[in-house]
Formats: structure tokens, sequence, C-alpha cells
């Protein structure tokens, strides 16, 4: 069965974009462009929904389109008519830029060649069969809309790339000579920090591979370039659990909203989970003193038991936990609380790894404290206090201890420690020398008189 989606070349743009097809039938794919272009504030674009607004300055537009997608099913149907397999992409796409049917024989073998597509225009392929669940994950799970949202964010700075060479490149153009430009512009022109560059690197290489899996380019580019993607290691802050308990405590906060916002915080201090999963938890998660739930972000269900604290703040709200604020809103709100807290008004040294290498940077610690914060310090905390990795990661969903142990916040503390008990032993020790030494003396005085 065919299907045909319209959408929009660039959909954060302001002003007029290309609007192109995604032609789907059995497994295949082509993208068209039927040229036709639309304000992006004239297209409904939201979940489920990507078409041009019903309203009277689109109705020529909605009509082309229609004509336009008619055009496209009539074509692939006569086609498909004259194939014992599936209509190969190349043929389909030449008959319907041709406005005529390709004759061919059922048994003619076509040449399998490299699609004539921008990278651009198969970042928008990658987004949306990550949406509509065609591409799926490494256990063929759909995608959540957090795990494509680095997507958007990728195609921005690629489309930001091209406007300084101010050239369109395709995928026919993938080599190592434009993964390095690319590279650059990121590190160096937009000076990222390395893990930023990283992330959008990541993304880069798997737009290559899935352009590899629906036969766009030639899989053997992807064998022999070369990606920068070694990530720095973080140097985020976590809460200890007397600042934690702080925060609990703190009393007369000035709004409902501020309140809701420290007892969600609290509780992703003491479950270890997301904001995507402590900002939707609800009752019928928690049974017999446990939280039962599916993490978005990786589809796996964990179990974890109800901290008193946790348990304290679910009393509050007999039907429920009060409605979570977007992520922004959750972390600007958070902010202005961890101002409140005199064990977070202290400075903290963080360096951010990057080309022009600044250098460490000093803030306080309030202001980089984070949604993410609470399940950094729930991990790092149940580290210290000497809970077996494995049990931890249990509650946490971390998939591999390299992971987790990269992850926390305690390695260093953890060895400065262990120096810190042998500096007390030693000083301890010399203390009570110091002491016999002391009573030896009064002893010989006492024993001269």
């Amino acid at each position: 069965m065919l299907k045909i989606h319209f959408l929009l070349r660039n959909p954060t743009k302001k002003g007029r974009t290309a609007i192109y097809a995604t032609v789907r039938y059995h497994g295949k794919n082509i993208i068209l462009f039927p040229g036709k272009s639309i304000d992006t504030a004239l297209w409904a674009n939201k979940k489920g929904t990507n078409k041009p607004k019903a309203i009277p300055e689109n109705k020529s537009l909605i009509s082309d389109l229609k004509d336009y997608e008619d055009r496209v099913t009539e074509i692939y149907e006569k086609l498909d008519k004259e194939y014992e397999s599936v209509v190969p992409p190349a043929v389909l796409k030449k008959a319907i830029y041709g406005k005529k049917i390709f004759k061919s024989t059922k048994n003619e073998k076509v040449e399998k060649k490299e699609a004539e597509m921008s990278i651009t225009e198969f970042f928008q392929v990658l987004m949306e069969d990550s949406r509509t669940g065609d591409r799926r994950g490494p256990r063929r799970e759909k995608l959540n809309p957090n795990s494509i949202k680095p997507y958007q964010s990728a195609l921005n700075h690629f489309t930001s790339f091209q406007d300084t060479k101010k050239k369109e490149y395709f995928l026919k153009d993938v080599d190592q000579k434009l993964l390095n430009a690319f590279t650059n512009y990121l590190e160096v022109t937009k000076n990222l920090a390395f893990n930023a560059c990283a992330k959008y690197l990541t993304v880069f290489k798997l737009l290559i591979s899935y352009a590899n899996e629906k036969g766009f380019i030639d899989g053997s580019k992807l064998h022999t370039l070369k990606f920068n993607i070694t990530r720095a290691k973080s140097d985020n802050i976590y809460l200890t659990e007397k600042e934690i308990e702080a925060i609990m405590n703190l009393e007369n906060l000035p709004t409902k909203l501020y309140e809701t916002v420290r007892d969600l915080f609290v509780i992703g201090c003491w479950t270890g989970l997301r904001f995507s999963d402590f900002s939707r938890l609800r009752l019928q998660n928690i049974h017999n003193g446990f939280i039962s739930i599916t993490q978005q972000k990786v589809s796996a269900k964990v179990v974890i038991p109800v901290h008193k604290m946790v348990r304290l703040i679910l009393q509050k709200y007999p039907d429920g936990l009060p409605k979570c604020p977007p992520n922004q809103v959750f972390n600007r709100y958070l902010k202005d609380i961890g101002k409140l807290i005199p064990e977070l008004d202290v400075e903290f040294e963080k360096k951010v790894a990057r080309s022009s290498n600044n250098g460490p940077k000093v803030f306080k610690k309030y202001d980089l404290i984070m949604t993410h914060s609470a399940r950094r310090s729930f991990c790092t905390n149940m580290y210290l206090k000497g809970i077996p990795v494995p049990t931890i990661m249990a509650i946490s969903g971390h998939m591999t201890q390299e992971v987790f142990l990269k992850y926390i916040k305690a390695e260093n503390l953890v060895h400065a420690g262990k120096v810190k008990d042998i500096f007390d032993a030693d000083e301890k020790r010399e203390n009570e020398a110091d002491k016999e030494r002391e009573n030896q003396e009064g002893e010989n005085e006492e024993f001269a008189e």
C-alpha cells in the first residue's frame, strides 16, 4: 500500500520553505519535491498532523497537493501491475519526474544508483521515519520523542554549516573531507563543547548508516569514515543527602508551582528516575512500598523502593501528584529554589572541554542544578553508601557498569576519602604519641621531686 506524506524542508525557518513528499510502499522509500512552498506560519505541524492549515489562503495549495498525490498514486499503480516484485524506487521516481510511465519489462533489472538526495532532505526522512515507527530502536521499540530531538538540532547545525560553505551537500558527497569540515565547524567555528560535538556527530553517523540501510549510499563509505565521537568526562554536580534534605525542609515557598517543582525534584533524588519518568509518575505506579514504571527513554521496566521522603510527599497528594511543568520551566524554578539553600551558595569549578580551551569556570552550585541532577544525585549517593553497583543499576536502568561508573560523580571523592582516612589515622597516632610523651614527662617530673 502506498503512503504519501507532505513535510516541510525547513520547518523551523520563518517565512517560506519548500514542501517535499515522502512516498513509502513495501519497505521502500523515495523523496519527491512537487515544486510547492509555503510560509511556515500557515502549516500545521504538531503530533500526528503535518499539512497546510485549512484556511482560505491555502485552498489552492491544498488542491494542488491533492492532485499531486493522486498523480503519484496513479503512476505507482500502473507500474505495480508491470512488476512481479516490488517496483524499484529509481523506476518510480524517474516515471514521476518524467511525467510519464516508465516502460519496462517484467524481468528488467534496474541498476541501483546512488540517490540524488541532499543530506538535509534525508535528515527529514530520518526524523519522520523515527516519529512514525518506520525506523525503530535496537530492540525494535518505537523511539520516544526525546530520543528524536537531537536530530533536529543536528540538522540545524548542518544547515548552518552549509550556509557558511555556500553549498548544498548530497548523500553522494559524504566522505572524510566533508566529515572533517563539519567536525571543524562544530568544534572551532561554533566553539561547542566536545560532548555537544560528539552528540551531533553521532546523529550524523546514524544518518549515514540509515541512508545505507535504505540503499541511498554505498555501504563501503560508512566503513571508511572516521568519526571523532569520544566524549569528555562530564563535570556536573550532584547533591548530597544533606542538601536534598535542606530542599525538602524549605517552607513558605513563593507559589504552589515552586512547591510542585521542589516535591517532584526530591522524588527524582530518591528514585533515580529521569525527568521524563518522574514527571509522569502516577498513583497506579506505586504498590506496597514500591514504584514500578517503564522508563520512557529505554523502554525498560524498573522497580524502586519508596524512600521515607518520597512517602511523605505522596501523602501530601492523596489524589495523585500535581501536573509537572515543562523541563525548561522546571529548571528555571529549580535554580530559584537552589538560591534559598545556604549549602548551595558555594562556588563550583566546572570545566567544559572545547577547542578554545578556555579552562574551568566558576559558578555558584545552585546555578548548575537541573532536572537531571536528581538522577545523578541518587546514583552517586547510593554508591557512596556502599550499595553494590549492580543493585543501583537495577534501579537506575543503566545497561553497563562502565557507563554507570562514568556517570556517577563520586569516583574522585571516594579515592580522596580513602587518602583522607590515612591522613586522619596518621594524625590520630601522632596525637596519641604526643599525649603519651606528655604523660611520660609528667611522671618523670613527679619522680624527680
